[in-house]
């Protein structure tokens, strides 16, 4: 029985050249140097599902680019998510990745940055393995602003007070931190078909909307303890979609409370309160869904699967709450 990711939309190379890809990501993981290679062995057990690269291998294969072009864009989409996450552990102090240790934790900051520096060094790298010039250029140049993207993002993120930051505020972090991981496999093989401007923009605007309920329900999470260490972003004043969605209607004085004792925030975190935010995310995307006729039709089944994904992970919190 199908549960989340359905596969019917990838077309038969993307389950074929997954292997490759994961091949080709394994051999950037091996270097000579004994300490950053225990760095990396550590930090690549605790693979996720290979959603970037599947979303990098569906698009260019029913786009109809070069398989070598897109099993490369694949490994470069995993290289640099995975470097985005060794340094997020760092900046909110995540103590697990995945359900083990994290990086950092184990191994101390200095691993962890010296890791997910050389994982981006070398996503830039594996570009010029592609074959087509041009493809190398227009993906170089996307994966540069990407990357700047998603830095400004964090850099948001680690200096604002969450409790000063308003709605609007947190939407426009989460989207710049989140969106381009989910845009950035796809838009890759967009740009290298020469997709119309308005597609790309559909895309891109279903990319942001997907990547604000990506990160909001990631914050949801981290309030329950999926895989991750409990009320950490309480505790590390780090901003939550769903806290700086309660504090907006909590009076000053409370407030105030709250500021002192972080803590007492817990005592809003009810059933009530997640419905509420569960209910904002389904909301939201099903505003997504909406974008998704902007995109070419046969892309149109690779986005509703995120949907599902992020549907899928919804419903899980309910199991895990319980």
């Amino acid at each position: 029985m199908k549960k989340h990711w359905d596969d019917f939309f990838v077309p038969p190379e993307a389950d074929e050249f997954l292997d490759k890809v994961k091949i080709g990501f394994a051999k950037s993981f091996e270097v000579d140097d004994q300490f950053l290679s225990a760095w990396l062995s550590h930090h690549g057990d605790s693979q996720g599902k290979w959603l970037r690269a599947r979303l990098a291998l569906a698009t260019g294969g029913l786009l109809g680019i070069s398989s070598q072009t897109y099993i490369n864009w694949a490994v470069v989409c995993e290289l640099i998510h995975s470097a985005s996450l060794l340094h997020d552990d760092i900046c909110d102090q995540d103590n697990l990745r995945r359900g083990q240790t994290s990086l950092w934790k184990e191994f101390g900051i200095s691993a962890a940055i010296c890791t997910g520096d050389y994982l981006i060094a070398e996503s830039f790298r594996k570009i010029t393995e592609i074959d087509q010039g041009w493809h190398q250029t227009i993906l170089l140049k996307l994966l540069s602003n990407s990357v700047k993207e998603i830095i400004f993002g964090q850099s948001k993120d680690i200096s604002s007070n969450p409790y000063e930051m308003t709605w609007d505020q947190y939407k426009r972090m989460a989207t710049h931190k989140t969106a381009p991981f989910i845009s950035l496999p796809m838009m890759g093989m967009f740009e290298c078909k020469e997709c119309s401007k308005g597609e790309c923009e559909g895309l891109q605007k279903s990319s942001d909307i997907l990547g604000l309920s990506y990160q909001w329900l990631n914050d949801l999470e981290n309030l329950i303890g999926v895989d991750q260490d409990k009320f950490t972003d309480i505790y590390n004043n780090h901003p939550n979609g769903m806290l700086i969605n309660i504090l907006q209607y909590i009076d000053a004085s409370k407030k105030i409370e709250i500021i002192k004792d972080p803590g007492t925030l817990i005592n809003q975190l009810n059933e009530i309160a997640f419905d509420n935010q569960k209910n904002m995310i389904k909301s939201l995307l099903n505003e997504a869904k909406d974008e998704f006729h902007r995109v070419p039709k046969v892309i149109e089944p690779v986005l509703v699967s995120i949907y599902n994904e992020i549907n899928f992970r919804m419903k899980n919190l309910d199991k895990v709450r319980k």
